[in-house]
């Protein structure tokens, strides 16, 4: 038992629920298996010869049939006894095409390729006289098998027609030898037809009943349905697509977890670096600003404490001194915002104000406007002396550019 795989299928037949097991040597498997990797193709189901077949033949069967299915082989033969639509019985023979051939080619004389040729072609009672020993062995093999069922099953019926099926079948007198011995009605089986299928027109002109009929079966069957036999089991069992990578998967994480480690290591390298220019940086910081405010007792944040001294300084330049200037910048600007008549049309390209004068450069649309900017500035409390320093027509634009020069009270 440690050499094969088993499996079973069950019919439903009552209370008495008959139990057909199937056995295959490991080794047979394997060979099927390797010779399947070659050509990429990792099949759901390992299934035994003709039963795929013969399921599908039930399926569509009338329910009071009583069928045997001869499926001939290369070198092993299956029959398959459906009765009442289940599968009764399943057994294999070793024999097969090869067989006849084999004893074709021992009675000519000649080769077996040579021999199978004239298998193929060759018709008549030579050939048939040669090769009935071995098929009417096959038939009473296979009538000793119904025997023995029928003894044992004594409320079971035997069948009442053979169907063929099988490369081995493709001798033209196998069929009648067969019919002969077995005392049987026999038939080819064609799949396809029984079970009323279209084909593309190419795939029909290539349609061979005999060789393609356990192919057509197989692409029928669900894979998933416990309905036959399916040696794929134990260590044979298919794995799912993550047991197929689980290798690939954990040297992948040991690669990504090197790569995680020397980036983890470069980052804390570089952080260290980086802390390090970090606090250089701050105490040239604290030194520059203890430098510029010496005053400074308290120190908490130079940064910002030397934003706000730099912005305080900036404020105070356009503060007026007590001595000189009556008014702060802002208040000239204001006054002169206000004193310019709202409906000029001016820009302003520069304003300087220093301590004793103010600076106004602009141009408007014609000198009118002009006279009228330097007549509303004159009654400014923060300006005096206001003079027009030039005035002169752009041709380029079409405007006056002028200059104001003021004084400051």
């Amino acid at each position: 038992m440690e050499t094969v795989t088993t499996d079973y299928i069950a019919s439903d037949q009552g209370d008495n629920t008959p139990i057909l097991a199937g056995a295959v040597a490991d080794e047979i498997v394997e060979r099927h298996l390797a010779f399947l990797a070659n050509y990429n193709i990792d099949p759901d189901v390992v299934d035994m010869g003709g039963t795929a077949t013969a399921l599908q033949l039930a399926k569509h069967q009338d329910g009071a049939s009583n069928v045997l299915l001869l499926d001939v082989g290369a070198r092993v033969s299956s029959a398959t006894l459906i009765l009442d639509g289940n599968v009764a019985l399943v057994r294999s023979f070793h024999f097969g095409g090869a067989t006849l051939t084999d004893a074709a080619a021992a009675s000519k004389g000649v080769s077996f390729e040579q021999a199978e040729r004239m298998k193929r072609s060759e018709q008549g009672p030579s050939l048939s006289e040669i090769l009935k020993p071995q098929i009417l062995s096959f038939c009473r093999d296979i009538n000793n098998t119904l025997h023995a069922f029928r003894s044992q099953m004594t409320d079971r019926p035997g069948p009442d027609r053979v169907l063929l099926t099988g490369g081995g079948a493709l001798f033209p007198d196998v069929g009648t030898l067969l019919q002969d011995s077995l005392k049987l009605p026999l038939q080819a089986l064609d799949l396809k037809a029984h079970m009323n299928l279209e084909f593309e027109e190419e795939a029909s002109e290539h349609w061979n009943p005999y060789s393609m009929n356990n192919a057509l079966a197989l692409a029928l069957r669900d894979a998933k349905a416990k309905n036959s036999f399916n040696f794929r089991r134990g260590k044979f069992k298919k794995k799912k697509r993550y047991d197929q990578f689980r290798g690939e998967v954990k040297r992948f994480a040991v690669y990504v977890s090197v790569v995680l480690l020397v980036l983890a290591a470069g980052f804390g390298a570089d952080y260290y670096v980086l802390k390090k220019e970090q606090g250089h940086l701050e105490q040239q910081i604290m030194s520059v600003f203890k430098k510029a405010f010496p005053d400074s007792t308290r120190i908490v944040d130079p940064v910002q404490q030397m934003k706000v001294k730099i912005r305080e300084a900036k404020e105070s330049l356009f503060l007026p001194t007590d001595t000189v200037l009556q008014g702060a910048v802002v208040d000239v600007l204001r006054d002169i915002a206000v004193r310019i008549p709202n409906a000029a049309d001016l820009d302003v390209s520069s304003l300087v104000i220093d301590d004793e004068k103010v600076r106004l450069k602009g141009s408007t649309d014609d000198f009118n406007t002009v006279d009228g900017i330097k007549i509303g500035l004159q009654d400014s409390e923060y300006l005096k002396d206001v003079a027009i320093a030039s005035a002169q027509l752009d041709n380029r634009t079409n405007k006056v550019r002028f200059e104001l020069v003021m004084g400051r009270k």
